[in-house]
């Protein structure tokens, strides 16, 4: 019987691992350092996440429009 290829999910499971065992390492290693960010870093990622939904039209409880048939 002929063996199959895998799937796109296997193999992005697969990648996500080896990424996973990379940072890891790298952590470990002292070449990666993790760290939470600060109140005010956290102040102005919500502000950059609250503008860029606002260009988009994707406020919360917002109804987007359907596109118009051709």
């Amino acid at each position: 019987m002929a063996t199959r290829r895998p799937t796109q999910s296997e193999i992005a499971a697969a990648k996500k691992v080896e990424r996973q065992d990379e940072m890891d390492a790298a952590i470990a290693s002292g070449r990666l350092v993790v760290r939470q960010m600060t109140p005010e870093e956290r102040a102005e990622s919500d502000a950059r996440r609250a503008a860029a939904q606002a260009r988009k039209g994707k406020g919360k409880g917002g109804a987007r429009a359907k596109p118009k048939a051709r």
